[in-house]
Parts: C-alpha cells; structure tokens; sequence
C-alpha cells in the first residue's frame, strides 16, 4: 500500500520566472518527481527542451543515455561537475519501462558517477535531495552520503529537502582532501506554515584551480527571509541583512497558530543557533576563508564563482 501525501504540479510560469531571475542549472530529483507519474516527468523534460533548450536541467533523464551523462560546466578551462539524486520519491514506484527516469540516492549509481565526473572535471559538485524535514541537523542517512562523498573525493556537497536551515561545515579524510558541504539550504521562498520554514540560504563559494590543484578557497551563506503574504505577487524574499523588525510584523506567517511571535530577532537567533560561531550577526552573513593565499603562497591561479539558491 502507497502512503497518501501531498502531491505538487507547478505552472509553467515557475519555470519561467527561475530563468529570468537567473537560475542555470534546474535540479528536479526530488521526493516529488513522481507524483504526476511518468507523463509529469516527460512533460516537465519537454517544457525544458522547448522553451529553456539553454537551460541544464539535473535529476531526471529522458534516455539512458541521458541517465549515465554527466554534465561539466566549463569556464576558462575550470571543468566542474554536477550531479544530483533524490532519497525517494514518497513511495512511488518508478516505472518499470523508464527505470533511468530519476537519479536516486544509490552506492553504485553514485560511484560510478562520481568516478566518471573525477576523470571528466576538475571539481565535483554533488546537490542531494536527502535529510529530514524540519530538523534542524543532518541525519544518520545524511552522515551515510557524506562519509560515501568524501571517500570518493566529492570537492562540494548541496543539500536540499528538509525546508530549514542545517549546519554548513568542512570535513576531511585522512589524506587531507577536504569536503564542503551544506546540509540544508532550507526553502528560498515557501508558502508553508510555521516560523522556522520562513528562513532559507544562498550558497556561495569561490572554487580554484592552480598549479597546486583545485580546491574551496573560500565561502558564505547568506540567510534569506520568505515574506509570506497573499495576494498577487505579493509573495518575496529578503537577505536577512535586509529584513527589518517592520517586515517581520507584517509577514502572513504570524497569522498561524503559534507564530505570533515571528520577528527579525527571532530569525536572528535561530540562524546563530544553525550556523554556529561563523554566522556573524553583524552582517547576517556567514564567511569562511579556508586558503586565502592559496594552498601555496604567490601562485598564480584561475577562480570561479559558484552560487546556489
């Protein structure tokens, strides 16, 4: 038996409105890629194909062929892989004659993969749909990923799902590569209930390849506020370093039960209280420098950009 839960379609629009603010890659494997069944995802993989061809589009696969390509973004000779998975998809079968329809969380799929971008890129960048929701700390599933990333020599991890904010930190093995990884960006903008789903991330991190390798010389997260209204347009999000005390009492979201008290202060604390003694209050920013001069002093190197939302 199937267990009921909420299903999602998006409007075209959507899709629409990502492009124009920017977004480049699309990362559509999730819980809820299936829940229109196998016509969604062709759907979805043909809005993409006609009306964004330029747009990357992550997570689900129109052939097999599709299924075990990897996609490199390359800038000035700077190649960084992308790869995304889902956990599950809330227990929907995947179909029988599209087996390759959605990436998914799998030890083999994910070696392979990763082994494969390594001789490809020069970075691998891997953004799971994994975690659970509402909890403000990886989990044991999470930890299991991490440690499998890691021992592959993953360079960055991106995660989504749980729709608040989980630590951001840097682990390494015993050969010293170093791993960053974001647990949860949260939600960037959310039409959900309760406080704690109003507070989302950017990700940002300045990647480098020099004649000592590749490596994150250094990152950010910047916490954003959904201002829950309703209406037309009315909908948005602010950078935290921009919300204000006024914003917060006229935010939707203190109209449902137990939220009376949503204010900027408390998006303050509990951003500190997820991000740990890097988050700098001050700024509504957390800043991490790993290798400001370099792994090696006075070389001369090639940097890249690279953000999430």
């Amino acid at each position: 038996m199937l267990t009921q839960d909420i299903q999602h379609l998006t409007h075209h629009a959507l899709g629409d409105a990502e492009v124009k603010a920017g977004f480049n890659i699309i990362l559509h494997a999730t819980n809820h890629t299936l829940d229109k069944g196998l016509k969604g995802v062709e759907n979805c993989l043909s809005f993409w194909k006609t009306y964004h061809p330029d747009t990357t589009v992550l997570g689900i696969n129109e052939t097999e062929e599709d299924y075990e390509n990897i996609y490199v973004y390359e800038k000035e000779g700077f190649k960084i892989a992308f790869l995304n998975y889902t956990y599950g998809t809330n227990g929907i079968p995947i179909p029988d004659s599209k087996p390759y329809i959605v990436n998914m969380l799998d030890k083999d799929k994910i070696t392979a993969d990763v082994t494969k971008a390594k001789q490809l890129a020069d970075m691998v960048i891997v953004l799971p749909h994994w975690g659970t929701e509402y909890v403000y700390t990886p989990d044991s599933n999470q930890n299991y990923w991490t440690q499998l990333f890691l021992s592959l020599g993953v360079d960055v991890v991106i995660g989504t799902h749980p729709h608040v904010l989980e630590p951001v930190e840097v682990v390494s093995d015993t050969k010293g590569h170093e791993m960053l990884v974001y647990y949860s960006l949260g939600n960037f903008v959310s039409n959900q209930d309760q406080k704690p789903r109003m507070i989302g991330g950017m990700a940002k991190m300045t990647l480098v390849k020099d004649e000592t390798g590749c490596y994150v010389k250094n990152y950010n997260l910047t916490p954003v506020i959904t201002q829950k209204l309703f209406g037309q347009k009315a909908i948005t999000t602010y950078k935290l370093s921009d919300y204000t005390e006024s914003l917060a009492s006229g935010n939707a979201i203190r109209n449902d039960s137990g939220c009376s008290d949503f204010s900027l202060s408390y998006c303050q604390t509990l951003v500190k209280q997820i991000l740990g003694d890097d988050y700098d209050e001050s700024t509504s920013e957390l800043n991490v420098s790993l290798h400001p001069d370099g792994l090696v002093k006075d070389t001369s190197a090639t940097e890249s950009s690279s953000s999430a939302k």
